[in-house]
């Protein structure tokens, strides 16, 4: 295990750049090193690489990838599969959530957010894994 203060990477997928960067704000530079994708495709890449201490990202994404084929691809992969994946999403039904149960997700949280109760899930899922 890596040491418990050491910096922690966040993934943040959404296809809206505004909402990466109000994630991004939410969480704090100081706190995490942020990194940013706005498709499927693009955090697959960079999930290939550099390595990701937990990813945060929205269902509806592309129609060639969505966040749950994102999160199915990194619970499938040995090298990924224990990084926590929260789903962020404006999707609030329940059969949402248990496709994201399904696809291998952490946490899911809706849209619109409440900064504070983002930051303290994205610091208990890290908190869990390391």
């Amino acid at each position: 295990m890596a040491d418990s203060h050491e910096r922690r990477t966040v993934l943040v997928v959404d296809d809206e750049p505004h909402i990466v960067e109000l994630i991004k704000d939410t969480l704090g530079n100081s706190l995490y090193t942020l990194v940013g994708a706005y498709t499927g495709q693009q955090a697959m890449e960079i999930m290939k690489t550099q390595k990701v201490d937990m990813v945060v990202a929205d269902i509806i994404l592309t129609e060639e990838m969505s966040g749950y084929d994102v999160c199915k691809q990194i619970k499938a992969n040995k090298d990924t599969c224990k990084v926590p994946v929260m789903m962020l999403s404006a999707k609030s039904q329940m059969e949402d959530k248990l496709d994201a149960v399904d696809a291998g997700a952490d946490d899911y949280m809706t849209k619109p957010f409440n900064p504070g109760e983002l930051a303290k899930r994205v610091r208990l899922n890290l908190s869990l894994h390391f």
